[in-house]
């Protein structure tokens, strides 16, 4: 009997500590789901469901802000790693391989989202003239 009770409080206990991040609402293609579920493991609690913020302590990261121009994927891996005064760092976390499986799936996430710059936008008028 306490076999059971005690693999049955286990159960429970993993269970909540895996339905406390939030989890992903998007479909993306195969080759981004792990990424997108080691998003969702490391990053959703303080980066939103889908990196959108929205309510949350940290930037949403599908944002113009954060594009490759803007924010390299170097520049992603060591934010990851070291961390910024803002974020703790996460290299006892996640490992090298998953982080570029991070990367490829916030890259993919921004490229659907269709993100304009101001810059963009400032070319798209001067050619219309």
């Amino acid at each position: 009997m306490k076999y059971i009770e005690r693999n049955l409080i286990l159960l429970i206990l993993l269970s909540s500590v895996t339905a406390c991040s939030p989890q992903p609402t998007k479909e993306v293609p195969q080759e981004f789901k792990k990424g997108q579920e080691y998003f969702h493991r490391v990053c959703s609690n303080c980066h939103g469901s889908d990196a959108m913020g929205a309510n949350t302590k940290a930037p949403g990261l599908i944002d113009t802000d954060y594009i490759e121009n803007a924010f390299s994927d170097d520049e992603f891996r060591e934010t990851i790693l070291n961390g910024t005064d803002k974020m703790p760092p996460q290299k006892n976390n996640v490992k090298a391989d998953e982080i570029t499986e991070i990367i490829k799936y916030l890259r993919y996430s921004q490229k659907v989202a269709d993100l304009v710059t101001e810059e963009d936008m400032a070319e798209e008028e001067e050619s219309e003239n």
